[in-house]
This record gives C-alpha cells, sequence and structure tokens, in this order.
C-alpha cells in the first residue's frame, strides 16, 4: 500500500492530542516530535515503532478508545514516513517551526523544543550516530543543533550562545545541517576500484643457452 501522507487536518489532530490532558506532562509536543523522529530518520539503524512510540509518550496516554489509540499511533508512525521521504528527497529539509531562539532563558521557542527532540534522538541512538570515521564530522554538524537545544555548557557552545549574532548564524545552518547529516550516516562512501594487476610476462632476463 503507497504511503499517504498526513494532510493538514490530520496533522492538527495529533498536535492538539500531544497537546491535551490526556497525555503525560512530559509527552514531547508536536514540534518536539518531529525532531525526534527526525533524528531517528538519520540514523543508519532502524529504531522500532515498539521502541520509539513510548519515549514520544512518556507514559502510555489516557484513550478516549481504541480507534484514537490506534489514530495517534498510526498518526506519528505516518509523520516518521514523511520525514524519512523529505530526506531522501533532493529538495531542502524544512523545520516545523521558526528558525529563532527564545527572548529570555525561561522562554523556549519551538526551534529549541524541535532541537531538544532532535538530540534526544541522537542519545537514544548515540552508537549509531559516532562511530568510526564518521564520529568528528558528525560532532561538528550536530553543533548548530546543539546550540539551538540549550541543553550543553561546552565552551565552544556557551562562545556561540554569548552572541546573539553568532547564535542567529549558527542556528540559521540547521535545516542544511539536516540534510548533511543525512547524507553522511545514511550513504556508504565510494569505494576506490581495485587497481588492476600488470599481466605477467615472465623473465625476459633469462641467459641464453651456451652452444
Amino acid at each position: 500500500m503507497a504511503h499517504q501522507p498526513l494532510d493538514d487536518l490530520e496533522l492538527e489532530t495529533l498536535e492538539d492530542f500531544l497537546d491535551s490532558d490526556l497525555v503525560h506532562e512530559e509527552c514531547q509536543n508536536f514540534v518536539m516530535a518531529h525532531g525526534f523522529l527526525t533524528a531517528l530518520a538519520i540514523c543508519p539503524k532502524l529504531i522500532s515503532e515498539s521502541d520509539w512510540l513510548p519515549v514520544v509518550f512518556e507514559e502510555t496516554p489516557k484513550y478516549e478508545n481504541d480507534k484514537q489509540e490506534k489514530q495517534m499511533a498510526q498518526y506519528l508512525t505516518r509523520l516518521f514516513t514523511d520525514i524519512q521521504k523529505e530526506l531522501e528527497s533532493e529538495e531542502g529539509f524544512l523545520l516545523p517551526c521558526e528558525i529563532e531562539m527564545g527572548k529570555s532563558a525561561d522562554e523556549l521557542s519551538e526551534l529549541q523544543e524541535w532541537a531538544t527532540g532532535f538530540m534526544e534522538g541522537v542519545f537514544m541512538t548515540e552508537a549509531q550516530w559516532f562511530e568510526s570515521e564518521k564520529e568528528e564530522i558528525v560532532a561538528e554538524l550536530l553543533l548548530p543543533v546543539m546550540v539551538a537545544s540549550d541543553l550543553f555548557d561546552d565552551k565552544e557552545v556557551l562562545e556561540i550562545r554569548a552572541s546573539d549574532k553568532l547564535t542567529a548564524s549558527c542556528i540559521a545552518q540547521i535545516p542544511e545541517v539536516v540534510t548533511d547529516l543525512f547524507l553522511v550516516l545514511r550513504t556508504e562512501p565510494e569505494k576506490k576500484p581495485m587497481p588492476k594487476k600488470a599481466p605477467y610476462k615472465g623473465n625476459n632476463n633469462k641467459k641464453k643457452k651456451a652452444k
């Protein structure tokens, strides 16, 4: 069966449910869940719905009925597939929020929520993100998301956050960085062809037989 992207009404229904009293107070809202699922879509190891769905909800929601339970699980699974397909396309990645930080330390912007969800996805699958020769470039690419999340107190992050201009310049890279991370982690490096062996010509310096 062909994948059916979520339409505007379905997106609104999912967003309202994640903000409702039916879910735990620590449940991810829609923007956080989008960031979380984006990280899982980038991860080279496929994570099953049964593993990531409880992380989104924190605790099992108080569903009104079985139909609603199946519907919400289906909507989140389809959102995950929507994100996968967007990453695989040649078009630029679009965030579901404005690329801006909160006006104060107590006021989180939607971008900060998205980045927090993204980093939660990274932490959940950390071994697959930081392995072998890709570790350094992945860490470098993650910097703008780390800055936006406000979860880190690394020297480099703090230096960027100390300047509004540097922060704005850094977080503006996030859409491009998401695409780059997908390419780094989900595509295999080109294998160099094996050098061709020179044909064996034998020993041309054989001594002539004595007459």
